[in-house]
C-alpha cells in the first residue's frame, strides 16, 4: 500500500537519524519533513515499531498515512515538487 510518513521533530540529529531509517526502509523524500514509498502491511508495522522506539522520551511526533493507490493518485501539487520516480520507489 502507498505509505505516507511526515514528520515534525526539531532535534536535528534525531530528525536525520529518522530520514535516513526512512531511506533504508525504501521510502523517498517528497518534501523535507514527508517521505513516501509502497510497503506492505508488515513491513510498515517494523517500521512504526522501529520510528516508535527512536520517539521514546523525545519531543515531536512521526505520522504514517497508508493510502490505496488510487487515492494517492489524486493528490494535488502546487508549487515546485519532489518528482516521484519509479525507479526511486523501492517495493518492500
Amino acid at each position: 500500500m502507498d505509505t505516507i510518513v511526515i514528520y515534525d521533530i526539531s532535534d536535528n540529529a534525531l530528525r536525520s537519524k529518522v530520514a535516513r531509517t526512512l531511506l533504508e526502509h525504501g521510502l523517498v523524500r517528497i518534501q523535507k519533513s514527508a517521505f513516501y514509498g509502497f510497503m506492505n502491511h508488515n513491513n510498515r508495522e517494523k517500521l512504526r515499531l522501529r520510528l516508535d522506539r527512536m520517539m521514546e522520551g523525545e519531543e515531536g511526533n512521526i505520522q504514517l498515512y497508508p493510502l490505496c493507490s488510487k487515492c494517492f493518485n489524486l493528490r494535488e501539487s502546487i508549487g515546485e515538487t519532489y518528482e516521484i520516480k519509479e525507479e526511486d520507489v523501492t517495493v518492500l
